[in-house]
């Protein structure tokens, strides 16, 4: 009887190798994924960097020359309401 017990022992082992394999397979294959990528990234992310950085710097200049007159021309005219206000308006004498 041992002896089937442990042919069974083995059996059910090698059934759980079976089962559990895929799973070690692909976390191995993950692994080795994201390894090259961390190497590629490393080579490519300067790059992406400086040029993302560009971008932001040509969108921030267009950003100010577009909004900048508009900008300037509601805080002249804010300005300009406030004086008039000061001017035109009778203080009360506390």
């Amino acid at each position: 009887m041992a002896v089937w017990r442990d042919i069974s022992l083995l059996w059910l082992v090698f059934l759980a190798l079976i089962a559990v394999l895929p799973f070690g397979v692909l976390s191995f294959l993950a692994i080795r994924g994201l390894h090259h990528l961390r190497t590629l990234m490393k080579r490519y992310f300067p790059l992406i960097q400086d040029r993302a950085e560009g971008i932001a710097i040509n969108t921030e200049r267009a950003t100010q020359k577009i909004t900048g007159p508009v900008i300037g021309a509601h805080a002249r005219a804010a300005q300009i309401r406030g004086f008039t206000r000061a001017i035109w308006t009778r203080r009360k004498n506390p």
